[in-house]
């Protein structure tokens, strides 16, 4: 039975063209996905906070007998993880890729599962000590969050997605106080593409998601630092550098990551069995030190404002990408994004020791040097420059530093470019997927015909579109246009348009090019 219907026809794409009682409802429909995602999203994050301090707590002095009791406990972790895996096969993992092969109809999942799967399965392996983050099962929980809101709703396909995307967006939102960031995450990384009906109820949500968790975390940046002084304009050599290496850091992790997969599909053992092993090795490395383990979101201001030796930040950089693809290639409840950040914080305090070390720079700049890796290695991994900048700025609150992380970033997308190394969450959604090629799955965009443009009074019939375009519905003038052969197109008309998602770029140029 459904809860609520606010509208009886379902969410075409023609229905989707500027329509104000749909858009009114789409915002009622927002601030509620805003609502769920968030709570379930801040108490995500809250008890993932929590289960890390109680595990240091726990495996601070331990004794023999209190050793075994915790590997048996792993054991436990284990067998409850793997039910939940078989209870719900697509809560495993990030959740990031899910969402956007849900986005693309490739997956279809059971919200209500995967939602308390992820929960319980991701707060186990943060106790548990698993170099995971918590951003990517929030996004998950928020999609689902998304999908139920429709699910009352009784929306359409097209709909669905939508709320689908806000909740995603709103669960970043609650995993790291990120509202901006969180929507930049539904356009740049999910949709790669921005439409009104898209834009305004992911803002609602990310927006009343954030007021949830400040209401529980406080107006404190996510990462617990903020950096007011901004680097020297002559240290630009020096950013480039930095930008270099997070480029070639971030083509590693993504290939450790795949690497690690292979190693456990390459084992001729159960599921549970495979993890269990990742729990006793994760155990194992925190009986010597927990260092490497956990999230990492208290290390990161740790390096950012106290001294460490080269060779000690030059480990945690190698260590934390071994752990992290080993913990996420079990398949385990858990995301990327977060350990991401720590390797970027690792390697920029690094860069920072080095480089004062030889006397290339005064020894005043290690936050900076730590801001400025996080942005390069997000987006040399995810290929989302302007949601790494954004990212990177909204968590510390740092937006004096603009200038120097957008040139390490930038710099280290273009290394990631150069060396073809595809963006990390397409190449986990192919392998998920089982899809060889993901460039042929359609995708959607809205635009609107330029004053000037060469296309203009062509019969569509004669256009020269880019391959596997096509145009769905055409508004003019508040009413629709069926996109016959014969129809003409006049500037200011705004075109819903289907292409293939490898063929996005190519399709927009053509329709904003004069």
């Amino acid at each position: 039975m459904k809860l609520w219907k606010l509208n009886k026809h379902s969410s075409t794409l023609a229905d989707m063209s500027m329509n104000r009682i749909l858009l009114s409802e789409l915002i009622v429909k927002g601030a509620l996905v805003g609502i769920i995602a968030g709570f379930f999203g801040a108490a995500y994050r809250y008890l993932i906070l929590e289960s890390e301090h109680v595990r240091w707590h726990l495996m601070g002095d331990i004794s023999i007998e209190w050793a075994i009791a915790w590997l048996i406990a792993m054991v436990v972790f284990a067998f409850i993880i793997d039910r939940l895996l078989t209870w719900a096969p697509l809560s495993g993992g990030s959740g990031i890729p899910q969402i956007e092969g849900e986005m693309l109809g490739l997956f279809d999942m059971k919200p209500y599962r995967t939602l308390i799967s992820k929960m319980i399965g991701g707060v186990l392996t943060g106790f548990a000590g698993f170099s995971v983050g918590r951003e990517g099962p929030a996004v998950q929980i928020g999609g689902s969050a998304g999908k139920i809101v429709s699910y009352w709703m009784n929306s359409g396909l097209r709909e669905q997605r939508i709320l689908t995307s806000a909740g995603a967006g709103a669960g970043l939102t609650a995993a790291f106080s990120a509202p901006v960031s969180g929507a930049m995450f539904v356009f740049e990384e999910v949709h790669k593409s921005f439409y009104p009906y898209l834009v305004i109820p992911t803002f609602v949500a990310t927006l009343i998601s954030n007021y949830i968790t400040v209401t529980i975390f406080g107006l404190t940046p996510a990462l617990g630092f903020s950096v007011t002084s901004g680097m020297p304009l002559d240290y630009f050599p020096v950013l480039l550098g930095v930008g270099i290496l997070m480029g070639l850091c971030g083509v590693l992790f993504c290939r450790m990551i795949f690497a690690f997969k292979r190693f456990f599909e390459w084992m001729k053992c159960s599921r549970f069995l495979k993890l269990v092993i990742t729990f006793v090795t994760v155990a194992v490395i925190g009986f010597d030190s927990q260092l490497l383990l956990g999230g990492g979101n208290d290390l990161v201001g740790q390096l950012a404002f106290q001294s460490h030796g080269v060779l000690l930040l030059g480990g945690i950089v190698l260590g934390k990408i071994l752990l992290t693809t080993f913990c996420y290639g079990s398949g385990a409840q858990g995301g990327i994004f977060l350990p991401m950040l720590v390797i970027g914080a690792s390697a920029g305090a690094f860069c920072e020791s080095l480089l004062s070390s030889m006397g290339l720079i005064a020894p005043d700049f290690v936050p900076q040097f730590v801001l400025c890796a996080m942005g390069g290695i997000l987006a040399a991994a995810m290929r989302t420059p302007i949601l790494a900048i954004l990212l990177v700025l909204e968590m510390t609150d740092s937006f004096s530093n603009i200038y120097a992380i957008g040139i390490v970033t930038i710099v280290a997308y273009l290394v990631a470019e150069m060396l073809k190394e595809p963006p990390i969450y397409d190449s986990l959604l192919q392998a998920m997927s089982g899809q060889s090629n993901l460039e042929n799955v359609q995708t959607f965009f809205q635009t609107k015909v330029p004053v000037v443009a060469s296309y203009i009074n062509t019969p569509l019939q004669d256009l020269n579109l880019p391959d596997g375009t096509l145009i769905v519905s055409i508004r003019r003038n508040g009413t629709y246009i069926v996109p016959l052969g014969d129809v003409k197109l006049e500037s200011g008309d705004e075109l819903q348009v289907s292409c293939e998602r490898g063929g996005l770029k190519a399709a927009k140029s053509y329709f904003q090019s004069n």
